[in-house]
Parts: C-alpha cells; sequence; structure tokens
C-alpha cells in the first residue's frame, strides 16, 4: 500500500485518503493534490506582485493533532519557494487558528496593540528634575 495513504473504514467498506489534501481552482476548473505524512503538503497562490506559500506537516512523524504544523511564508517574486524567514509565521495548527483569531479582534477593534518602550534611567531622572 502506497504510504500517501491511510485506510478509512466506513460502513464496512475500506476507502484510501491522503494524510494531506489541497484544491486549487480558477479558470480552467479544479484540481487536486494529496500528500503523505513523509512529504508534508506545499502549496502556493502566486500573483506578479507576490506569493503565499503554506506548507503542512507533522512534527515528529506522527500523525496526531497537537504534531500538525503550520509554515506560512511569502515572497516577492511569483514563486513556490520560501527561505522560511523570521517574518514568516510558523506553529502548530491550534496557534495558527489562535492568531487569526487574534488578528480578527484587533481588526474589528476588540483588542488594540500598543507598543510600549521603557523609560531609561536617565530619561526618569531628567523627568523628575523638570517636575
Amino acid at each position: 500500500m502506497n504510504e500517501q495513504h491511510s485506510i478509512i473504514k466506513q460502513k464496512g467498506e475500506e476507502s484510501k485518503v491522503s494524510t494531506f489534501y489541497g484544491l486549487v481552482e480558477g479558470n480552467r476548473g479544479a484540481s487536486t493534490r494529496g500528500g503523505s505524512r513523509a512529504s508534508g503538503f506545499r502549496a502556493s497562490a502566486q500573483s506578479y506582485n507576490g506569493s503565499v506559500i503554506v506548507r503542512l506537516h507533522y512534527k515528529d512523524d506522527e500523525e496526531k493533532p497537537e504534531n500538525l504544523r503550520v509554515h506560512i511564508g511569502t515572497n516577492d517574486r511569483s514563486s513556490c519557494s520560501t527561505d522560511w524567514n523570521s517574518q514568516d509565521w510558523s506553529g502548530s495548527f491550534e496557534d495558527f487558528k489562535k492568531a487569526l483569531n487574534l488578528l480578527h479582534d484587533i481588526k474589528t477593534g476588540k483588542v488594540s496593540v500598543v507598543r510600549h518602550r521603557e523609560k531609561s534611567n536617565k530619561q526618569l531622572a531628567l523627568e523628575r528634575a523638570f517636575r
């Protein structure tokens, strides 16, 4: 049996299902691709102005929900590759869902982000001197 598929029993029948599965749809219809635990799955949405690249894989090759990893990166070119640098997002699938919820809350004004910079001792001394 191909490593790419898992066997699922439903109503007494066995069917093969990919560990990862993706769909792309455009002006020529839809197409799908599967990925195995070993290969993971990479998808790219590209334009002339840049690309968004998503990679799914399992950490430690164990197919447990807490081991599902998500990497999302961008590229300024029309490309399916990224260097996976520090500006890209990487974490568990649950962390990704939490990040999306936080982003939504920021966008809708439920949460505000304030950048805080601590004052140096010199700044504090100057403030005390001029009170």
